[in-house]
């Protein structure tokens, strides 16, 4: 018990002296007083629902731990978390009561990036920072905050959390002729057409003729089988036969690697990152499609 004391004490000195000004000087440790932060107690909605921009909003549930709070102030940027505040852009603030819900809408983030809410792009991922304002005046964030002790989970901070757009998969009408807007294995062109059609469970599959394209040589054409999250969008190939490119390799493989695999209805999109193995694994390609 007296070693986690001590080790308590060691946080609480950390967070306060990031707080401190340049060019202070602190000779009594007990000047120091105690640092902040809030920690997470429920996340409530990390999705912006595309389809539904005018209501969809994102939030999480927080409390206190340490010196009082006052105020929490939340900034957003696009994309990975940045610890260079010129970036960040202010979108609302929150007076801090007990168990506080921190809720942001989709068209608060929008305009806090300057952007018209359809702005917003589907697939991405926007960060949302808290900073603590104590009711003594002093800041905390994750930037001033030792990033030891931000990421370790045992403390459960919540400096940061993310949003990410997308929008319901709707199968009705979805299916047809695709263009090929980006083809990195390189089997078809900007411009050319694929065909996509429903799978066997219609409300959360989709089959693309695709791999290997004739023009390209190809052979023995398999349909690529998408499963599909509804309720995202979120798109998955698991590893299957596609194709021959005969004299080249046969029985080629595919599935979706990453992040970044989505069948958004609402923009009539489909977004593949796909790796391609045979005799060799020949790598990783981006296939992007949308309907005509």
């Amino acid at each position: 018990m007296q070693k986690i004391s001590l080790y308590i004490l060691a946080i609480v000195a950390v967070f306060v002296t990031n707080s401190c000004k340049k060019g202070e000087v602190v000779s009594d440790p007990s000047s120091l007083g105690i640092g902040s932060y809030i920690t997470l107690v429920k996340s409530n909605n990390t999705i912006i629902d595309f389809s539904n921009l005018a209501t969809s909003k994102v939030s999480i549930t927080v409390k206190e731990f340490g010196s009082p709070v006052d105020k929490i102030k939340v900034f957003v940027t696009k994309g990975t978390t940045s610890l260079n505040r010129a970036n960040w852009k202010l979108v609302k603030e929150f007076t801090y009561s007990g168990e506080t819900t921190l809720d942001v809408s989709a068209i608060e983030i929008a305009k806090a990036l300057g952007i018209p809410p359809t702005g917003l792009e589907t697939g991405a991922t926007y960060t949302l920072y808290n900073q603590i304002i104590t009711k003594d005046g002093r800041t905390f964030d994750i930037v001033n905050t030792y990033s030891e002790f931000a990421s370790n989970s045992n403390y459960n901070m919540v400096f940061t959390w993310a949003a990410v757009v997308v929008c319901p998969y709707v199968s009705t009408g979805f299916a047809g002729d695709f263009e090929v807007l980006e083809d990195g294995w390189g089997d078809f062109n900007t411009g050319d057409i694929v065909k996509v059609s429903l799978g066997a469970d219609p409300a959360k599959q989709l089959k693309i003729t695709a791999y290997p394209n004739p023009a390209a040589g190809g052979a023995n054409r398999k349909d690529v089988v998408i499963d599909i999250a509804p309720a995202t969008g979120i798109a998955t190939v698991a590893s299957q036969v596609y194709g021959d490119y005969p004299g080249f390799d046969t029985d080629l493989k595919v599935k979706t690697v990453g992040t970044n695999n989505y069948v958004f209805s609402c923009v009539r999109t489909i977004t593949l990152r796909l790796n391609h193995t045979g005799r060799a694994n020949y790598g990783d390609y981006n296939l992007r499609l949308k309907k005509i």
